[in-house]
């Protein structure tokens, strides 16, 4: 069963001044896990904006000797997020067949973001600026470290369980997401507290959370 609770913004509408700069690939720098979610994101999961790159470098540095960042997924095009987010979308109204399209919307939009508003609306969601990251930390032998769940099963556990903060964590689960945060945050990047593997830097969440006027970086066009 679904908790409705909708007194959270679904998006953030917080100005953009594009920077322009360009996106880069990770490969060899940070380690990368499989293409996530589709075979369509195979060319573009691992971009990221310069800046992100050059703060995951940072983040990296301030690990303990042995452990690693990997990127699960950094830039996605945007046809690709309006399909996953059709998809939560649908998820969700199966899940609770009384809920009205609004409310499903905003439920929808907690843990993938929209590229248009319930009124139509274009934006400009985190993933498609490339400023945007879902990371984890790996050991020497590249085992995801402990965080509770991985990652890839966002939509098959409660959606509880996928916040920064949840209740009824391990020790270790508890250790594991606060050194990530600690690292992250350390480099320059915001965390969506919905997630705990997901980090900004640069786009309008970032700017909202960070207390800047304005985003840096915009829809990302490959």
């Amino acid at each position: 069963m679904i908790h409705l609770d909708i007194s959270s913004p679904a998006v953030v509408a917080t100005p953009i001044a594009e920077c322009g700069e360009g996106l880069v690939s990770v490969h060899g720098l940070i380690e990368l896990g499989p293409p996530p979610e589709s075979p369509s994101s195979k060319p573009y999961y691992h971009l990221v904006r310069q800046g992100v790159l050059h703060r995951l470098l940072q983040a990296q540095l301030s690990l303990p000797p042995g452990l690693r960042l990997r990127l699960y997924e950094g830039y996605r095009s945007p046809k690709l997020q309006q399909q996953l987010f059709q998809s939560h979308l649908n998820q969700v109204m199966s899940e609770a067949s009384d809920i009205s399209l609004t409310d499903a919307y905003r439920i929808a939009a907690r843990l993938v973001a929209p590229t248009q508003s319930i009124d139509g609306d274009p934006l400009t969601p985190p993933h498609c600026s490339g400023g945007a990251v879902d990371v984890e930390i790996i050991d020497e032998v590249g085992q995801v470290l402990d965080f509770g769940m991985e990652i890839k099963q966002w939509r098959e556990v409660p959606p509880s369980l996928c916040e920064t903060q949840a209740a009824g964590l391990s020790a270790t689960a508890h250790h594991n997401r606060a050194m990530l945060c600690a690292v992250m945050s350390e480099a320059g990047f915001v965390n969506y507290h919905r997630e705990w593997w997901h980090f900004s830097y640069g786009d309008q969440y970032w700017a909202l959370l960070a207390g800047y006027s304005h985003a840096v970086y915009g829809s990302s066009p490959i």
